[in-house]
């Protein structure tokens, strides 16, 4: 039995972003289930693991780490360090800059369009919120001109970026075809993760679909 667990929701991107990496780093773990919209993330057993009650939480033997951008650095960290996420310094400052940008930029301005609808607080985007994802889907292509995230190599940015745009594709409430440098990288790193459609591309579809069933265009 493994000693790794992803408690985790394939719908969630956080939740693909760890699992992705699990994959690509050819881990043996047990995938968990949570069905956070049945209050299961509510429950002591859950709270015990994470008292913030958000997917994905990894555990590792006694070690639990429950923020998806912190699992796949330690993921990387323990089993496999490298390119993926480098060990020097100025170098993982770079990696690390590009994932806070996805969290506080790329993936709340998606989650600021799409969430809502989801839970079917409203049935339209706000035209600012559109405005504010543009600019941020502006700023991602300039980084994937080079053909990853970062550089000329794939780092843990370029699967934390994949979770969003898998989910962003899939929502489909954007016209993304501006976006060339962003399509084309999109493209590869679907062929370039192991499992992609297990381990992201099913999770995103049930994302699009929940998000579609409350949107009015």
């Amino acid at each position: 039995m493994s000693k790794l667990e992803l408690h985790a929701m394939p719908l969630s991107p956080p939740s693909r972003s760890v699992h992705m990496v699990l994959d690509l780093l050819d881990l043996d773990y047990n995938y968990i289930t949570v069905d956070l919209m049945g209050g299961a993330t509510r429950t002591p057993e859950f709270l015990s693991l994470n008292p913030q009650h958000t997917v994905p939480v990894l555990i590792d033997d006694d070690h639990v780490v429950t923020e998806s951008r912190a699992a796949m650095a330690y993921l990387i960290s323990q089993y496999k360090p490298g390119q993926l996420y480098p060990t020097c310094a100025k170098k993982r400052s770079l990696v690390d800059q590009r994932l806070y940008f996805n969290m506080g930029t790329f993936y709340k301005r998606f989650a600021d369009c799409a969430i809502p609808v989801g839970f079917a607080t409203t049935n339209t985007i706000p035209a600012e919120k559109i405005e504010a994802l543009k600019e941020a889907l502006m700023w991602v292509n300039q980084m994937t001109s080079c053909g990853f995230v970062l550089g000329g190599s794939m780092t843990i940015a370029d699967i934390d970026f994949m979770a969003t745009m898998s989910s962003l594709e899939e929502c489909g409430f954007m016209d993304l075809s501006p976006y060339k440098n962003l399509v084309k990288w999109s493209s590869r790193m679907k062929s370039m993760i192991p499992k992609y459609q297990d381990n992201c591309g099913k999770g995103a579809t049930e994302l699009g679909d929940w998000f579609k069933a409350s949107y009015k265009p």
